[in-house]
């Protein structure tokens, strides 16, 4: 499973969380700074009307109100109902004062009044530059905020597949291929990944339908010559020649066996179950058909999480390994809390453990297959435990070792 912080959800979410802090912080300080630009602006204008009106004294008031039109001022008779006083910092109403007009600045839904206080009389003015309140800002932040929303839910959509692709190919691992199905519809790499996986696995089932097929075929039709000359055998009178017959058959019989074993790793997921390790040795050596007297266990009563007919295969192998190159007996299997080992008298490896565990590898010339252990080791693999072979003292273990 794939943590939080390694996803790339995760990192999606993250990366635009932090981008949408940013933009809604750099909107706010640009708020702020055109509140402060609007101030100053409208101090110079305040300015820039009074200086209009001590200029134009003595002056009539066509000529007045020409020379305040041009400058972007309007004369009107009185403020509106709904406007309000704006209170400028300490630093522009000193600005205002230090002039022989007092300025008031009312704003309205249509935007600034300058109220003009020359003692004997007050005048009202609009302000036809300024205008309405400018939406620039707000107008920006509203693209940006749209573009960074399209772009998240837009990747987002782009990602999407990727858990869909992972979920398909762990049922694939988990060996449902008739439920697997990651086909894409869109056009980009996530979409050509999960076609040509698609493809893949596809091919793949195939391929393995086909060994199937042909194992069971091969498995069907040496069985049947098999049993027939096992029973012919019995009918032949005791001798060396029926003695030899029958270790043929039996060793054929074995070769059969292994093989379906090792069809049944490749062709069947896994179906764990908590199952004691008493129980499947018990079950690994009534299989084997040997003596119990010969094998000793030692503290195998607690459970493991497996597929109690594959793990039950490969603590076969293992004893049967044990049991066929041991020097003296009892063989001994022993369990711990992390591993299950089992422990003959006998020669170590003549060559490296790696090798040995792969298929059809022998090496004492005793009439083995080289099955054995390499069905051992692909059972640990297919649960993630691990195979490790020690040797000490005359005494070989080949243990599983469970994964924490």
């Amino acid at each position: 499973m794939i943590s939080r912080r390694h996803s790339v959800f995760f990192k999606l979410h993250f990366f635009f969380f932090l981008a949408l802090v940013v933009l809604v912080l750099l909107f706010f300080s640009a708020l702020k700074e055109q509140e402060r630009q609007k101030f100053h602006l409208l101090a110079h204008r305040s300015i820039e009307l009074s200086r209009i009106i001590d200029e134009m004294q003595g002056r009539g008031c066509a000529q007045t109100n020409q020379e305040l039109s041009e400058a972007g001022f309007r004369v009107i008779d009185a403020k509106t109902p709904r406007c309000e006083a704006i209170q400028l910092p300490p630093t522009m109403r000193t600005r205002l004062l230090s002039r022989n007009i007092r300025v008031t600045i009312y704003k309205d839904d249509t935007g600034f009044i300058y109220e003009l206080d020359q003692g004997h009389c007050t005048m009202y003015y609009r302000d036809t530059v300024e205008g309405k309140t400018h939406y620039f800002i707000w107008f920006l932040f509203f693209a940006l905020l749209g573009g960074l929303v399209s772009m998240y839910l837009m990747l987002w959509n782009n990602l999407k597949p990727l858990k869909r692709l992972y979920e398909q190919i762990l049922l694939y691992g988990e060996g449902k291929e008739t439920a697997v199905n990651t086909i894409g519809k869109g056009k980009d790499e996530i979409a050509l990944i999960s076609n040509a996986f698609n493809d893949a696995l596809e091919k793949q089932t195939k391929l393995k339908r086909s060994r199937e097929l042909f194992l069971r075929n091969i498995m069907h039709e040496l069985k049947t010559p098999i049993t027939k000359g096992k029973l012919i055998v019995e009918l032949e009178e005791p001798g060396p020649n029926r003695n030899l017959l029958e270790k043929l058959f039996t060793r054929l019989e074995h070769l059969i066996s292994q093989m379906a074993q090792i069809e049944k790793m490749h062709a069947f997921a896994l179906h764990r179950r908590e199952v004691t390790l008493a129980s499947m040795i018990d079950t690994a050596i009534e299989n084997l058909l040997i003596d119990k007297a010969n094998i000793r266990i030692l503290g195998c009563g607690r459970s493991v999480s497996v597929d109690p007919a594959l793990f039950t295969s490969a603590l076969q192998n293992l004893i049967d390994n044990a049991y066929r190159h041991a020097r003296t007996y009892p063989i001994d299997v022993e369990c711990t809390e992390t591993e299950v080992c089992v422990k003959n008298s006998g020669e170590p490896l003549k060559r490296p453990v790696e090798e040995a565990l792969q298929a059809f590898v022998t090496e004492r010339g005793d009439g083995g297959l080289g099955l054995g252990l390499y069905i051992a080791q692909s059972v640990s693999e297919m649960h993630r435990f691990e195979m490790a072979y020690r040797y000490d003292e005359v005494i070989q273990d080949f243990c599983i070792v469970f994964r924490k």
